[in-house]
């Protein structure tokens, strides 16, 4: 008769154990895939951003042009809703991403504001702060290509 308590009592420690070893294994996924869902929508949106912020930077290219090619004035974007809604937006975003992303972005678009507000508003433009405004917009740009292309290419296996 005494050994069905330590039958018992063994059998109930072990589905106690169990139980808590499952129940920590269904935390840590949980908790995981939630990460992961974070850090895959914090993507979306550094690269919707990111994109946006793009668009306007090909609008500026264009007139930084003009501004080379026709002598017309550069207008003053960087004071504009559009510039601050876009640039913010992606700054955040990319800062979200982490610190060395960000860092980097908030580098490469501060680079280009001071060259804009050097160029912006000048009638005739002058040649060279129009073209340090160029030079900081392509590296701002390439800087964005190169990170929104990352991880798109894939060596081709076929040879």
């Amino acid at each position: 008769m005494q050994g069905w308590w330590g039958n018992l009592l063994q059998g109930a420690l072990s589905a106690i154990i169990g139980g808590v070893v499952a129940a920590l294994t269904a935390w840590a996924v949980v908790t995981a895939t939630r990460r992961h869902e974070r850090q895959a929508a914090l993507e979306i949106e550094a690269r919707t951003s990111a994109i946006d912020f793009f668009l306007l930077l090909a609008d500026i290219d264009i007139q930084l042009t003009k501004a080379l090619d026709s002598g017309v004035a550069l207008p003053r974007m960087t004071e504009g809703r559009d510039w601050t809604v876009k640039a913010l937006k992606a700054e955040i975003a990319m800062f979200s991403l982490g610190r060395k992303a960000g860092n980097a972005f908030s580098q490469k678009i501060g680079d280009l504001r001071r060259a804009l507000e050097l160029a912006e508003g000048d009638d005739p433009p002058r040649e060279e702060p129009v073209k340090a405004a160029m030079a900081a917009l392509h590296a701002l740009s390439d800087h964005l290509a190169d990170w929104l292309m990352q991880g798109r290419h894939q060596p081709d296996a076929s040879g």
